[in-house]
């Protein structure tokens, strides 16, 4: 089964090489845009300014950009609005659900595919801004706290990734154009709120907590993680197997 479902992604991939190629360079500039605030943060001891600006585009990035890692969103479904009509994912999967394959291997291929993309684009985006930090960054975290930050974050990345191939197969184009979007608005309101009622971002709060439980945290969050992707894949199972294509 686990050899089919690789075919399956190598098939998916190769097939979509240019966008994965142009979400790898989108993911990068993202990388180099964060690795700035993050420099900016330091110069600002992490917390002595809490609540500024730098801080929430952060919080937008990490919280709100990172779990899109998993997804290659630079493609043409994310990107256009005939996703509403056309429904590309769905009748990707109808072509798939009729042929002679097992919906165990199309959700374990989906999966898969997801926890490649979201490894590969994570270290690019994490090389970068590694590469990048000033070395007044590293008088205020250190090394194995900053790779601790990015455990933390990969893990977080893994739990809400899962959700991505759910929305393309399992719902329909309407809800995979919108949900983007929802989630924007969500992602907003919660760091304002956090913002104004603890002073602190979402970003600043996990350098905190990573200080404070160090491997602890980190192994959490990538525990987490785990178990988001088998939720995700088990969910998009139950929907395919209910789900009419004709």
């Amino acid at each position: 089964m686990i050899g089919q479902a690789f075919w399956l992604v190598r098939k998916e991939l190769k097939h979509n090489l240019w966008a994965f190629v142009f979400t790898l360079v989108f993911t990068a500039l993202c990388g180099v845009v964060t690795m700035f605030f993050l420099n900016q943060l330091a110069r600002n001891e992490f917390v002595t300014e809490a609540g500024n600006i730098n801080g929430i585009l952060l919080d937008v990035i990490f919280v709100g950009m990172t779990p899109s890692l998993a997804a290659l969103y630079m493609s043409s479904p994310y990107l256009s609005f005939r996703t509403v009509k056309e429904d590309p994912f769905n009748k990707k999967m109808a072509l798939l659900r009729a042929l002679p394959i097992p919906v165990s291997v199309l959700t374990l291929s989906r999966t898969l595919a997801m926890v490649i993309i979201l490894t590969v684009m994570s270290i690019v985006f994490y090389l970068i801004i590694t590469v990048g930090l000033s070395n007044e960054f590293f008088t205020y975290i250190t090394r194995q706290e900053f790779i601790l930050f990015i455990l933390f974050w990969f893990g977080y990345a893994l739990l809400l990734g899962g959700w991505n191939p759910f929305v393309e197969y399992g719902l329909n184009g309407i809800m995979l154009y919108l949900s983007p979007y929802i989630f924007l608005l969500v992602l907003l309101i919660a760091i304002i709120i956090i913002s104004v009622f603890t002073g602190r971002g979402f970003v600043e709060w996990s350098f905190l907590l990573i200080r404070e439980y160090g491997w602890i945290a980190a192994l959490f969050s990538l525990g987490a993680g785990a178990a988001g992707v088998v939720f995700w894949n088990q969910l998009l199972k139950q929907r395919l197997l209910k789900k009419d294509f004709l």
